[in-house]
């Protein structure tokens, strides 16, 4: 556990230095706990928020990483965008968290504990994007969740997990009263698929989630007009559907919510970022048998991993600028 604990260390350590960066408009706080390890030992979660009380009271973002504590590389993307979009003098920087414009609420390692003990799960062995409740119409075998043991992965756990919990805490307090906003949350992970992937939901069924054109719509833009023609776009179940989506409960329980005010216009959109990171078995043909390499680019395309989704970040940052009349 003690090269898991350096590299929380360090992460931790930079996301402090990030935070010094925005200076007023950025606030790093405690919002959790995660399970507790064998030995006792509990990991705090952090959530940085970027940008004045106004801004982030009316046009709300946010990014997570880390949901699995193996895939690190969605970590360091999300950190290197933060010193991208915070630094003054970067090509990056945004004025947008000054003037009241935007908001970002950033949670950059949710399953600290999975980070700690170099693990996919939580200290507690459960897969926290297997773990929120939902049934899947059809999910697949045994990877797509299940109750069998602890000890296998893609446990699904019995009741949400303190880290599953304070995800979902931090969104309904930060996401689910602004009004007439689009809201998008980005969610970066890594390890599936030679291509990078941007998904929306659902991923426990291939029923169309209701604001599938929307998702296309935007899926054109940035496409399109920005320029993200190297993604694959579409709802992950088309990928593989699963039990237990975080987003999946999510995104229904926000609709749940809203769905008796009429005049509610909002949209929560989840989205994940899925970075490819198997095209890289050539030069690395090794890392096939490692449970951490294939989550992981080749150590030759490292920098150009991390640096290589500044812009789709920034530009998914960016929908919080529009509202829902924009996309009819």
């Amino acid at each position: 556990m003690l090269r898991g604990l350096k590299k929380l260390n360090r992460y931790e350590k930079r996301l402090l230095r990030i935070a010094k960066l925005g200076e007023k408009i950025t606030k790093l706080k405690q919002v959790g706990f995660s399970r507790r390890t064998k030995e006792g030992f509990r990991f705090p979660i952090y959530s940085l928020e970027i940008g004045t009380e106004e801004g982030l009271k009316k046009n709300p973002v946010g990014i997570t990483a880390g949901v699995h504590g193996l895939e690190t590389i969605g970590i360091q993307i999300l950190l290197d965008f933060l010193d991208y979009i915070l630094h003054p003098k970067s090509t990056g920087y945004m004025t947008e968290f000054k003037k009241s414009k935007l908001g970002l609420v950033v949670l950059p390692m949710v399953n600290p504990g999975g980070v700690a003990l170099k693990s996919r799960a939580n200290p507690g062995g459960v897969d926290l994007m297997r773990n929120s409740g939902v049934e899947a119409v059809k999910a697949l075998p045994f990877f797509g969740g299940h109750n069998f043991s602890s000890k296998l992965p893609y446990y699904r756990g019995h009741g949400l997990e303190p880290e599953s919990r304070t995800v979902f805490r931090t969104v309904f307090d930060r996401f689910f009263h602004a009004k007439n906003a689009v809201i998008p949350i980005l969610d970066v992970h890594s390890g599936f698929g030679t291509v990078d992937n941007v998904w929306w939901p659902y991923a426990y069924t291939k029923y169309p989630c209701p604001d599938t054109d929307l998702y296309l719509k935007i899926a054109s833009y940035l496409k399109n007009q920005c320029g993200h023609i190297h993604f694959a776009y579409g709802p992950q179940s088309e990928s593989y559907t699963t039990h237990g989506d975080l987003w999946d409960r999510i995104y229904d329980h926000y609709r749940e919510v809203h769905s008796s005010e009429k005049n509610w216009s909002s949209k929560l959109l989840p989205i994940t970022l899925e970075v490819g990171t198997w095209s890289d078995v050539k030069e690395e043909p090794m890392k096939i048998f490692s449970k951490k390499g294939i989550f992981r680019p080749a150590q030759s395309n490292k920098h150009e991993t991390l640096t290589r989704y500044r812009g789709f970040l920034r530009d998914v940052v960016r929908l919080g600028l529009s509202e829902p009349k924009d996309w009819i």
